[in-house]
């Protein structure tokens, strides 16, 4: 969730008048039902803007705390008209976006145009998305008009957050429940080919890199030609330039790396299950 500082002085808007469970958080105010309309269309407007500038696909980002998720949230969403409630009724405001998206699609995509949704399976905020609230989202959007499913998560092989009696990973779950009625992309802490491979062999039909593509903008063309010992594992601020990193973004990552952040200069050696622990709290919630 944004600030009045970020957002130069307008207050934060969200389903509900809800601050975000982490320390310092702003209470936004609840939309009116006039002004989610609008948001439905101005997704829509966005979509035809990325058609008309040549892009081949757009991303509906439905996860890691955002608006579409605060709708979907129990914890943002407290509203008890249309657009909260039951698990059903926080579905309807993605479910419209999906609607307003797929209808600009129609109307002036001249060619192919990709149309995805990106998902966080669970919260740790009480109340928070649960993984079987997830699920039932999932058995819906696999019947929607878009073309994958992108799962959100700070390791392809995370079990629950909340459910320790969850032993197997979510992803295997989700895939199971999409019956191959949708194409499914996985993320998190792919740094390897191998570890790449690893997902591709279970079943995935994409696999994406987010950290290790900051570090290594040229990870799949180095695959490719069989230059794996030539992949960089970790960043420096002698690298900035090479990398098209600027300071300020540099800083941003510094500040959110170590053992209790977001590594995003780690090596291959880190602790990695603790480095995605880390990673899995900051994007579902956690300070």
């Amino acid at each position: 969730m944004s600030s009045t500082a970020i957002l130069r002085g307008q207050q934060p808007v969200s389903a509900s008048a809800v601050a975000a469970a982490r320390t310092g958080s702003e209470v936004p105010r609840a939309l009116s039902d006039e002004e989610i309309k609008q948001t439905i269309k101005d997704f829509g407007s966005a979509v035809r803007r990325a058609i008309t500038a040549g892009f081949d696909g757009v991303e509906i980002h439905g996860a890691n705390t955002y608006l579409i998720q605060q709708f979907f949230s129990p914890h943002s969403n407290r509203r008890t008209d249309h657009w909260g409630g039951s698990v059903e009724k926080r579905m309807n405001f993605p479910l419209e976006v999906i609607k307003e998206c797929k209808s600009v699609v129609d109307q002036y995509a001249t060619r192919p145009f990709i149309l995805g949704y990106r998902i966080s399976p669970e919260e740790i905020e009480k109340p928070g998305i649960q993984f079987e609230d997830t699920l039932r989202f999932v058995d819906v959007l696999k019947d929607q008009p878009i073309d994958y499913l992108h799962v959100s998560m700070g390791n392809v092989w995370r079990k629950s957050l909340t459910d320790k009696t969850v032993t197997t990973p979510l992803n295997e779950t989700i895939k199971t429940h999409l019956d191959g009625k949708l194409p499914m992309i996985v993320v998190g802490d792919v740094q390897t080919p191998d570890d790449a491979e690893k997902a591709s062999s279970a079943g995935f039909e994409l696999v994406a890199l987010g950290r290790q593509s900051i570090r290594e903008p040229r990870w799949v063309q180095k695959v490719i030609h069989g230059d794996e010992t030539a992949i960089r594992y970790s960043i420096s601020p002698d690298d900035l330039d090479e990398l098209g990193i600027k300071r300020p973004f540099f800083d941003i990552l510094m500040l959110l790396s170590g053992p209790t952040g977001i590594p995003l200069s780690n090596s291959q050696t880190t602790d990695r299950d603790n480095a995605n622990a880390a990673l899995d709290h900051f994007l579902s919630g956690g300070k």
